[in-house]
């Protein structure tokens, strides 16, 4: 994650092993981790080697303490298991 304070620029998240046709979404959830809403639909990623890797730009702000969290699926439509959250904070 980019940006300075609760102003987020973008949002950029990496998976290993890569999966084909791998895509990731990006949310917006609570401090107490209840989802709020989508900020970026699913999108197909990019692949370096093994890695599979997304970039949003956001340029937007938040409130302190909120969640920027991403998930992935394959190709299937499977969620991958993992959710990688940041905080936003002062």
């Amino acid at each position: 994650m980019y940006g300075n304070g609760l102003h987020v620029d973008s949002v950029t998240t990496a998976r290993t092993p890569h999966r084909i046709h791998a895509q990731a979404l990006l949310t917006l959830r609570e401090k107490n981790g209840k989802w709020k809403r989508n900020l970026r639909g699913w999108t197909s990623a990019d692949t370096n080697g093994d890695t599979d890797h997304t970039s949003w730009s956001i340029s937007e702000n938040f409130p302190d303490g909120s969640r920027l969290c991403t998930e992935w699926k394959d190709l299937s439509g499977q969620i991958l298991r993992g959710m990688a959250c940041m905080i936003i904070h002062r």
